[in-house]
């Protein structure tokens, strides 16, 4: 920077002096400074561009149970369930400040059912929830597929299971009982992230 100040002020001073003689001579026309291809003059130093900003695209809330994942998966997953709730009441892991978006608890006979329940927090308080599940004995791996967190505890059962999806402030919590819902996570993860 102090280079650049003194290459600065020389460059007045010469322009100034030029000015000030083209006044003295009459008609003629002034004279053009070209600068120098000295490394110690007029030469600019190359600057480092900004490092651009990671930005996350925009996410897509569902906001209806029936809608979710494809026809075929969704008919595969919870066809033969009847939706029971809204989700409301249920307590499960969630970021500190989450807010319930959509909640779908779909079961059939007396042990297979599936809960659902998309919330959103900060993206802070969802890193910061993502960080303590391991603790609380979840697997967790960014998922491929759609660029998340993604942690299983695994159930008593083959088809048992809690699954977390968390990405953007999202936090997708889904408890499978007897019933394989891997599928169906993967295509609501990729309708909310893109």
């Amino acid at each position: 920077m102090i280079r650049r100040a003194r290459i600065t002020i020389a460059a007045v001073a010469v322009s100034t002096a030029v000015l000030l003689l083209s006044g003295c001579g009459g008609s003629e026309p002034a004279p053009t400074v070209t600068p120098t291809s000295s490394a110690s003059v007029m030469t600019p130093t190359p600057t480092a561009a900004p490092a651009p900003t990671e930005t996350s695209a925009p996410v897509t809330l569902p906001t209806d149970c029936n809608a979710l994942a494809t026809d075929a998966t969704r008919q595969e997953t919870v066809g033969d369930m009847t939706l029971q709730s809204n989700g409301e009441g249920f307590v499960r892991l969630a970021p500190d400040g989450a807010t319930l978006a959509l909640g779908c608890d779909w079961i059939v006979g007396d042990a297979t059912g599936l809960l659902l329940l998309i919330s959103t927090a900060t993206p802070e308080a969802v890193t910061s929830a993502v960080g303590d599940l391991p603790a609380q004995g979840y697997s967790c791996q960014v998922s491929d597929d759609f660029g998340a967190d993604f942690c299983t505890l695994p159930g008593s059962g083959e088809n048992t299971e809690e699954m977390i999806v968390a990405r953007d402030g999202v936090w997708i919590y889904l408890a499978s009982v007897n019933r394989n819902a891997r599928a169906f996570l993967s295509e609501i993860a990729t309708q909310i992230f893109g």
